[in-house]
């Protein structure tokens, strides 16, 4: 069966759609058989800041700006079936993250709360092709945080009898999965802090949003780190917060960033550099000691992060999932392509040991299209 995922993260630069196909007994690992890549028009990645970042927003604008993004999913599936020459009635299911605005773990007694934008039923419609979304509500009400959810493809994907290995991710925010040799160990994973969603703030606002990330870590090679504001940093709460944990820009936004205020901006963003890489050093040093660990999101392309996470993590060898296969812009949209598969089966996706979650069960919501859809842009 064929099925296709898309995703939309942190960093907010735009969709990855992806087209997988599996084997009848669902072993892995899967075929990608077509990746379209679509950035976000501006005035709507805009929008979506300014709404993930606090800003008041009518009702009506949140609608709109809802309708946009659906229409910008439907539009990268479409891209996707036409560069791949597939058929939509080809296609069992979409998985779609939808772009994420809010993020509130649970605390204590109450539980939290996430809000992506973006509608399934609307996707099915304009695509013909039955859409799930929603993922992450039905492991919050179960006192979950919601995320992450991809320990599940991960350990499909990428699991390794002979030796421990962690697959992480460096998005907006940076995630971890450490897989065990026994495959029916559950994966231990967690958000770990700020993936690149501090260093391109830090490239917008001192480029005057001329540069939306720092491309192959050359603004940090100009900066020197500086080391009481990098001590002052990994201070902050949620590094040392117990696992299972997650976080967003809600966290890690406008008021975190406000913390560089004043520094020359070359020194900011090697400064936040090499948080992103310690929080990750630290945060995978408390979860265990994989033989491997394999980069992938934006982090991996930045030569520079690259780099200083071999050092801080040496003898543990440090690369990308490329090496497994899968190249690194592609991970989490195959991801949601077999989330999606998994709400199709009816198989529990989430992993309560990483998303606190009282038990497993089914995660997203079917959108099941008409039989004629209405034809997108």
């Amino acid at each position: 069966m064929k099925y296709i995922g898309v995703m939309s993260g942190t960093s907010v630069d735009g969709l990855d759609a992806v087209l997988i196909e599996d084997s009848p007994n669902l072993s892995v690992p899967v075929k990608v058989l077509g990746h379209h890549y679509q950035p976000w028009p501006e005035k709507t990645r805009t929008q979506i800041l300014a709404l993930a970042d606090g800003d008041p927003m009518t009702a009506q604008s949140i609608v709109a700006l809802s309708q946009a993004i659906s229409e910008e999913h439907a539009f990268a599936v479409l891209q996707l079936l036409q560069n791949t020459n597939t058929a939509a009635h080809q296609i069992a299911a979409i998985g779609m993250h939808g772009q994420t605005v809010w993020h509130q773990p649970p605390t204590g007694i109450q539980l939290g709360y996430t809000w992506q934008l973006g509608s399934p039923s609307w996707v099915a419609n304009r695509t013909g092709i039955p859409t799930v979304g929603d993922f992450r509500l039905a492991d919050m009400a179960l006192g979950g945080q919601g995320a992450p959810l991809v320990p599940y493809a991960h350990r499909l994907l990428f699991r390794n009898s002979d030796a421990p290995i962690a697959i992480l991710n460096i998005g907006g925010i940076s995630n971890v999965t450490l897989l065990d040799t026994d495959v029916t160990v559950p994966p231990v994973a967690t958000d770990l802090g700020p993936g690149n969603i501090l260093i391109d703030s830090l490239c917008r606002l001192h480029t005057q949003g001329t540069q939306n990330m720092d491309r192959d870590g050359l603004y940090a090679k100009r900066g020197v780190v500086i080391g009481s504001l990098l001590a002052s940093l990994l201070t902050d709460p949620f590094f040392h917060k117990p696992f299972p944990k997650s976080t967003g820009r809600e966290y890690f936004g406008s008021q975190f960033l406000s913390r560089f205020d004043g520094v020359n901006h070359y020194d900011a963003i090697a400064t936040a550099t090499m948080l992103t890489v310690q929080s990750i050093v630290q945060g995978i040093a408390k979860i265990g000691a994989p033989s491997t660990v394999y980069v992938a999101g934006g982090g991996a392309k930045n030569p520079l992060m690259m780099k200083q996470l071999q050092e801080g993590m040496s003898p543990i060898r440090v690369t990308t999932t490329a090496e497994l296969g899968i190249p690194v812009d592609q991970v989490e949209a195959v991801a949601f392509a077999l989330l999606g598969r998994a709400c199709l089966l009816k198989i529990p996706a989430n992993i309560p040991k990483a998303t606190g979650s009282s038990h497993a069960t089914i995660l997203g919501v079917l959108a099941v299209p008409e039989s004629t859809p209405f034809s997108a842009h």
